[in-house]
């Protein structure tokens, strides 16, 4: 595999967003592994000082650019002197050197000034360009990044929120559940209220924030012990010999 450039790593995380899961039931929302992200993002973070210190390395060679013109320029002003010097000495074309000479001078100083004002504007350019596109880059990324944590921050808080909704609702269903299991096993609600709050560590006062609970305190229950004293009556108490003087009674 080739080396990869920063654009080139931007488009492959793109591709890897595009290509993953959506959430169930959830259109705009995906599903991304967090350690593949890492990674991509790891290694283009990796690749960034190597593409800004291409850009530097640009911006560096404008005064290479500039030393380069001005060499040319200096040496067509020493051909240019050195021809005309040359002209200068021979004595029946002096005055013909001399106009010779000036007009090579002037134009070798035009063309020293063309090429310096072109490498310029080309070395500016250029500075502008790989600025450009640095920050476009640097701004893509942030944006990415940015969007990704609000994504993964949006998912977080619909998971808190839904657990804490199922959590009331299975508080409430399991407070109905106790109830009608009591209630099956002949145990009064009343009891609920009693010795059952002990084990759970509620108070009656806590039970009223559930649903499905009693809105009052239950009175007390009967006790037991006058039903126990009815047990001590037992038909073999009663004699039918009792009531032989109630028929003689009758029949006198």
């Amino acid at each position: 595999m080739g080396k990869k450039g920063v654009e080139e790593m931007i488009e492959e995380i793109e591709a890897f967003v595009e290509g993953c899961k959506f959430q169930p039931l959830s259109s705009n929302k995906i599903v991304v592994p967090k350690d593949e992200l890492e990674r991509m993002l790891s290694e283009l973070k990796l690749k960034l000082p190597s593409e800004i210190e291409r850009c530097k390395k640009i911006m560096r060679n404008k005064e290479a650019i500039l030393a380069s013109a001005r060499t040319r320029s200096d040496a067509i002003i020493s051909e240019s002197v050195n021809e005309a010097n040359r002209l200068v000495e021979q004595s029946h074309i002096t005055e013909l050197a001399n106009a010779r000479a000036n007009e090579i001078m002037e134009s070798a100083r035009e063309e020293a000034d063309r090429i310096l004002t072109e490498a310029k504007t080309e070395a500016t350019e250029v500075r502008m360009g790989a600025m450009m596109y640095t920050k476009e880059k640097v701004s893509n990324i942030k944006q990415f990044m940015e969007a990704q944590l609000e994504a993964e921050n949006e998912n977080y808080k619909n998971l808190i929120d839904s657990l804490e909704s199922g959590i009331f609702t299975l508080d409430n269903n399991l407070s109905e559940v106790e109830t009608s299991i009591n209630l099956i096993n002949g145990t009064p609600e009343a009891a609920l209220y009693g010795d059952g709050y002990a084990d759970s560590g509620l108070s009656y006062q806590d039970t009223q924030s559930y649903p499905g609970q009693p809105s009052s305190q239950p009175g007390p229950m009967s006790s037991g012990s006058d039903m126990d004293d009815d047990d001590d009556y037992d038909d073999d108490d009663y004699d039918d010999d009792d009531y032989d003087d109630d028929d003689d009674f009758l029949d006198d």
